[in-house]
């Protein structure tokens, strides 16, 4: 089925994870007529900061126009910075953590944090580069219990090491430039307090708030009820 406005999604992913996680989703957007991209953060070099971070967004955005920019979890905390590019034409926060200007992820306790995530970033490996291993099977825990086993196990076994250089650095000024933004939390969440979020988005951004079902990662346990709320935001 075709849309009736084609639109380009750039769909942003979060720790851990990559661009394959929004293969599901991609399938059901490019199916409707829309375009998406899917850029690969270097969440994995403990060098990378949010400055490289918006390189790679300013990156897929060039040339483009009317995006409606995705930010899954922790690229929540650098996606309302792109919004002053004027290809942004919309923002979609999806579980996403959120930094208040003049303040580091954490500043305000673990209040952003869900209880789950939590005990599994105690008890994970962070190597000699500085960057988080998750345990395979607190991973599943957290971001995927809502999933068949085997498809928890496929994205799990996908997962990557995350530094954590982006939530320990300041948040800048927000960007002049606003848009329309929507804060989609996840009803089963273990890994992002969508109401401690989300109510921040609002002060913050103006943003509408809205809820799907199921845990953390809907690309990936109901993408297709996903790809369909993104159709309607955008």
């Amino acid at each position: 089925m075709k849309a009736e406005k084609p639109r380009t999604f750039v769909l942003v992913h979060g720790a851990w994870h990559g661009p394959w996680c929004w293969e599901r989703v991609s399938e059901h957007l490019t199916a409707r007529g829309h375009e998406v991209i899917c850029p690969s953060l270097p969440c994995d070099t403990a060098e990378a900061g949010q400055d490289e971070y918006l390189a790679v967004l300013d990156d897929a955005l060039r040339d483009r126009s009317d995006v409606v920019l995705v930010a899954h979890s922790m690229s929540g905390m650098v996606a309302p910075l792109a919004t002053g590019n004027p290809a942004v034409g919309s923002l979609v926060l999806l579980a996403a953590l959120v930094r208040r200007p003049g303040t580091a992820l954490l500043d305000d306790g673990f209040a952003p944090l869900g209880e789950p995530l939590q005990k599994a970033l105690a008890g994970a490996v962070v190597n000699e580069s500085g960057c988080v291993v998750l345990d395979p099977a607190d991973a599943t825990d957290v971001l995927y219990h809502d999933c068949t086993p085997a498809d928890a196990a496929d994205a799990v076994s996908r997962l990557r090491r995350s530094a954590n250089t982006v939530g320990a650095q300041t948040c800048p000024d927000l960007p002049q430039r606003r848009v329309p933004t929507t804060y989609v939390s996840c009803r089963e969440d273990r890994a992002v307090v969508g109401t401690w979020n989300g109510a921040l988005a609002r002060e913050l951004f103006g943003a509408e708030i809205r809820e799907i079902e199921g845990g953390h990662s809907p690309f990936w346990s109901v993408p297709e009820r996903l790809a369909a709320l993104l159709v309607e935001l955008a």
